[in-house]
């Protein structure tokens, strides 16, 4: 419904997802409850509901890690001159879940990109155990089994530097108009680190920044942002 813009009939719902109309059925209703959906009682179609922003709403202002590091994050954009993500580690992916900055709108909350090609992704993933790096790494990405090792060890090399230097960098990997760096944000009691920050330029502006001194920001930032959170 989010992605097509437009409302949709139980049958259609249900040729789509490949489910039963009973379930569809079933799962509308629980949707309609939740206030994420709604039924157009004349045309007997269902649509996105205006309440789910209630949701998002939530999610991006007042969840926990948002609600706290968000005018540190402001703060930095103005200070850095980029932008800053604060990014999540999903099961592949790195998600952004609060930003700032001219990058920083709205658009931008739930913005994923695969963990190996992401800067949060990658400096994330260096602090697991080696045994878990195959999980994450772009071997499936292509069919020459040649290339697909190159790729991997590629990616494995660019985690031992990161784990080397708390630091990972993006550059043009996810999107060839952008780089970007990232250090890892330590939060109180959760053992397996989450969260990372990460600055976000275009590809053209790096050729005017020093590097080292953009590794030192985003390193300052992180710790900055850890003793927000509480971290002793």
């Amino acid at each position: 419904m989010v992605q097509s813009g437009h409302s949709w009939g139980v049958t259609a719902l249900a040729s789509a997802l490949d489910l039963p109309k009973s379930s569809v059925h079933r799962l509308l209703q629980s949707l309609i409850e939740l206030g994420f959906v709604q039924k157009i009682e004349q045309t007997k179609r269902y649509t996105v509901s205006a309440d789910i922003f209630e949701f998002i709403h939530e999610i991006a202002t007042h969840f926990g890690r948002n609600h706290s590091l968000g005018d540190c994050l402001t703060g930095a954009s103005r200070t850095l001159g980029c932008s800053v993500y604060l990014n999540m580690l999903g099961k592949r992916d790195s998600y952004v879940i609060c930003a700032a900055g001219e990058e920083g709108s709205t658009s931008k909350l739930g913005l994923h990109a695969k963990a190996y090609s992401s800067s949060a992704g990658k400096v994330l993933i260096a602090q697991q155990d080696e045994s878990e790096w195959p999980r994450y790494a772009p071997s499936h990405e292509s069919e020459n089994a040649g290339t697909s090792n190159a790729m991997a060890e590629r990616f494995y090399d660019q985690l031992r530097q990161s784990r080397q230097k708390g630091v990972a960098w993006n550059h043009r990997e996810s999107d060839s108009n952008y780089v970007s760096l990232a250090a890892v944000v330590r939060e109180p009691f959760i053992t397996q680190p989450r969260l990372a920050v990460a600055l976000l330029m275009r590809y053209e502006s790096l050729r005017l920044r020093d590097p080292n001194e953009l590794e030192q920001a985003v390193l300052a930032l992180a710790t900055d942002l850890e003793t927000i959170l509480g971290l002793h």
